[in-house]
């Protein structure tokens, strides 16, 4: 019981520890609301008493000292006039009462809400903050169903229910101290009757909730993995007709996430079905208690009618009570989610402060080892080159040689191991990245483009109301792009649909080209960036980027070796060692790897044209 009585404390614990300053000061408020709400709830329900005092014998009027001096203090004539006054005075605290709660309610559900959106926007770019390595390490769906999903459930699942339970808790004290000032002994019995009931039936359940709550975070998280894969690869799906698969894979974790969120519902229901009888049963006990303890009607109906009204009054704040709790155990696993992906955003710590990194001469890699986490091969093995500024060079190589992780480091996705990068003699590091980035444009082998506009693409994450159009137009021309963007109706803003899936490959990949001329940068860097393509679209692709030599520093990592022929320097990796470096003439003649590899090329070219 006590160990029980610790994980209900650390729920709150984790709770308060989600909540910044602010949102503190805001629940301490919401706290006192909700403590005069139960006061206000407390004073509706006595005010019955004196009411269904004067239906049942007038005479009393005049016999109690505290309404015979309301009686004379307000004018008075008749007892009807006074009974009448009175029962508009218990309508009004009754609307009193009502209207108090439905505004502390309204200011629950906005603070629980207003949190949703905060804790989603602070998850969010805790994420977004994080180095390339942790996305690389998680799969999306966790992510997105944290965010997305997970987030909600502990501001509606935990959240709002512990706030519920607050709530509740203060106007059953409130209930349960106005019964005891009445008959103590009958408040008891009454207390212990229903609360027990409550009681015993949580402790019996609140086991099987948390295996249900626990079920629906990992069928939840299922659920997403299925969808996302399924929707993001549509295309390979529909070809080879996968669909019953990715359906095999979303059904049973739909299935065991509804039967868990509806075993929840029934579970969180069961006492009210009980209470009730119980209720009712409790009212015809209360008068035979009365009776035989010798009191007429009179006198038991004043008393009877607070009872009753107060159960009226209390059964829902002991069932809403019920289910609050158990809603909070059934979501504990949210909340434990939560916190987790919190924990390892806190423990990134904040980013240092920006410092410039101005480029104007060469960047050098010293000796630069990179392990992959977890790997015990390094992916770079103490590679030593040099870049001049607004040169050429290309990065050729096996697949797995190290040459799209040598760019990574270069974008600054992953720290070297051991050794170092510098730009004009200055290191690369987490102070200088941002700097550095702003200078650098990249065209990766496959374009993520949104489902907007083409104009908007371009200019990716920028507002809409800030994309500069002349930019983009300027952008598009380098990159070939605009005499094709003039042919469509709606040019610019012409919406290319999710994925890109309206543009040929070689359009997508100088939309790409494109996004990253748009910001000026120093260096582009090209991952593979024209290997899908047919040689005739690649060499319009590569005419876009030529037009740029000499004016901005490229790097290039080659599938096909004629598209870095006229790269001033060509950096051969084998096994993430640097193996040999120059033109493209002097790699040929004293090279025998890369002889071989140009040798293949030719050969595939011209199988290629044996077959047109």
């Amino acid at each position: 019981m006590e160990e029980e009585t610790d994980k209900e404390t650390s729920v709150i614990r984790d709770l308060w520890g989600l909540l910044y300053r602010r949102e503190r000061w805001q629940l301490g408020m919401l706290a006192v609301a909700l403590v005069v709400r139960a006061g206000v709830e407390m004073v509706g329900v006595a005010s019955i008493m004196p009411f269904m005092s004067v239906v049942a014998d007038p005479g009393i009027i005049q016999r109690d000292a505290r309404l015979a001096a309301a009686y004379e203090a307000l004018g008075f004539t008749s007892e009807t006039t006074f009974l009448t006054a009175l029962g508009v005075a218990v309508v009004a605290m009754l609307a009193v009462a009502n209207s108090t709660g439905a505004l502390v309610h309204y200011a629950s559900l906005r603070f629980s809400w207003g949190l949703y959106h905060r804790l989603s926007v602070r998850v969010l770019r805790g994420y977004l903050s994080q180095p390339y390595g942790f996305f690389v390490q998680r799969n999306s769906a966790k992510l997105n169903k944290t965010l997305l999903s997970e987030v909600k459930v502990v501001v509606t699942g935990v959240l709002s229910p512990a706030l519920d339970v607050g709530a509740r808790l203060l106007v059953i004290v409130a209930l349960v101290t106005l019964l005891l000032l009445l008959d103590p002994a009958l408040a008891l019995i009454v207390a212990l009757t229903l609360g027990g009931t409550y009681g015993v039936i949580y402790m019996l359940i609140k086991k099987k909730q948390r295996r249900l709550g626990r079920e629906r975070v990992r069928a939840n998280e299922k659920r997403f993995k299925a969808s996302g894969e399924a929707f993001g690869g549509i295309k390979d799906v529909k070809v080879l007709q996968r669909e019953e698969a990715f359906l095999a894979q979303f059904e049973p974790a739909s299935w065991k996430y509804s039967t868990a969120t509806a075993s929840n519902a029934v579970i969180s229901d069961l006492p009210r079905y009980a209470l009730h009888t119980i209720a009712f049963g409790g009212i015809v006990l209360i008068v035979l208690y009365y009776l035989r303890a010798g009191q007429g009607i009179a006198d038991i109906l004043p008393v009877l009618s607070l009872y009753a009204f107060a159960g009226y009054r209390l059964m829902p704040e002991l069932q809403h009570l019920f289910s609050a709790l158990a809603r909070i155990r059934f979501n504990r696993a949210a909340l434990e989610s939560v916190l987790e992906d919190h924990a390892v955003l806190a423990a990134s710590g904040p980013e240092p402060e920006a410092a410039p990194l101005p480029f104007h001469e060469e960047i050098v890699l010293e000796d630069v080892r990179f392990f992959y986490p977890g790997t015990a091969t390094p992916a770079l093995d103490g590679v030593r080159l040099r870049i001049e500024r607004n040169s050429t060079i290309g990065l050729v190589g096996a697949s797995g040689s190290g040459k799209t992780t040598l760019v990574d480091l270069l974008l600054g996705l992953y720290e070297p191991t051991a050794g170092g990068i510098l730009v004009d003699g200055r290191p690369l590091d987490r102070r200088t990245m941002s700097d550095w980035r702003r200078q650098i444009g990249y065209v990766p082998q496959h374009i993520f483009l949104t489902d907007d506009s083409i104009a908007a693409n371009i200019a990716f994450g920028v507002p809409a109301a800030e994309i500069d159009l002349e930019q983009v137009e300027r952008a598009a021309r380098v990159a070939h792009l605009h005499d094709f963007i003039q042919t469509l109706p709606s040019g610019y803003a012409t919406v290319v649909g999710e994925r890109g899936v309206r543009l040929s490959g070689g359009q997508r990949q100088r939309i790409g080209i494109a996004r990253a001329l748009y910001h000026d940068p120093k260096v582009l860097m090209l991952d593979e960036a024209t290997s899908a393509l047919d040689g005739t679209t690649e060499a319009a692709v590569m005419d876009a980027i030529s037009d740029l030599a000499g004016q901005i520093t490229i790097v290039i990592i080659a599938h096909r070796l004629s598209t870095v022929r006229d790269a001033d320097q060509i950096f051969l990796l084998d096994r993430g060692r640097l193996v040999d470096q120059g033109t493209y003439l002097e790699l040929l003649e004293h090279s025998g790897s890369f002889r071989a590899m140009a040798n293949m090329g030719a050969t595939g070219a011209a199988n290629t044209l044996s077959r047109k």
